[in-house]
């Protein structure tokens, strides 16, 4: 598995289905806290001044590259991204293998009633998972601790954190060491498109990496203002090792 160097953090150009199929072989292995991070310009920008989310995607055992604008300026950068692998698609994907395998599951994130429809809809197209435990992404910070002890009692084979960067990221490396789960994976505003709160673009405007076209016409306060904080020091990070050329590439030893 290639490992690309960048930005201070690091990325792993997967195909999806590359992601699932490292994932499913993992757990038959008996592997526990394999750890999967998405990351996009938001994340890669903040990371840069928070150096717990630094550490926490670079302690990922995969990275999937979650923008179709991160996919480019990496190609721009010389190295070969063969796609976009978003991170609602790469849960989806697992949810399809899940079920095959009769997979247990818990649910981390949204608000309650985001929650309990995307819930309700996983139950419907995929019969054979087993969710075995839920809770909406509203907590203190007392809950937090009854959550935790839930998830080590139920030793699901997967907990999905709809959470936002980068508390689903700090949440899974404060936590991940004692939770006997096989794979964490923080997928933020997934459950927010599988419980219906937002729309997915169109499968073309995806292709074409536009998709952040059609979040900024559903909700411009929120998906635009995220433009201008992270888009353009985003862009400036990429210029800055465009000419310098600071990559590396090594071999996942995992």
């Amino acid at each position: 598995m290639k490992t690309i160097y960048i930005w201070n953090i690091k990325f792993n150009p997967l195909r999806k289905n590359e992601i699932v199929s490292h994932v499913q072989e993992w757990l038959a292995e008996g592997r526990k806290g394999i750890h999967i991070t998405g990351v996009n310009p938001e994340g890669v920008v903040q990371a840069q001044a928070n150096l717990f989310l630094r550490e926490a995607i670079r302690d990922s055992d995969m990275v999937n590259i979650d923008n179709m604008l991160v996919v480019l300026t990496l190609r721009l950068n010389g190295c070969e991204i063969p796609e976009r692998a978003a991170t609602p698609d790469v849960f989806e994907l697992l949810l399809v293998e899940a079920n095959k395998r009769r997979q247990r599951m818990y649910f981390l994130g949204a608000e309650e009633k985001v929650l309990r429809k995307m819930l309700f809809k996983i139950k419907q197209e995929y019969p054979f998972i087993q969710i075995v435990g839920a809770h909406n992404g509203f907590y203190t910070a007392e809950e937090e601790g009854k959550i935790v002890k839930e998830i080590s009692d139920l030793s699901p084979d997967y907990l999905f954190l709809g959470l936002p960067t980068p508390q689903k990221e700090l949440f899974i490396m404060k936590y991940k060491p004692i939770l006997p789960v096989g794979c964490l994976y923080g997928v933020g505003g997934a459950f927010d498109v599988k419980g219906e709160k937002v729309s997915r673009a169109p499968k073309w405007l995806r292709n074409i990496g536009l998709e952040g076209v059609c979040r900024i016409l559903q909700n411009p306060r929120n998906y635009g203002g995220r433009i201008t904080t992270y888009y353009f020091p985003f862009l400036k990070l990429f210029f800055g090792h465009l000419f310098s050329k600071r990559i590396v590439f090594e071999k996942d030893r995992s």
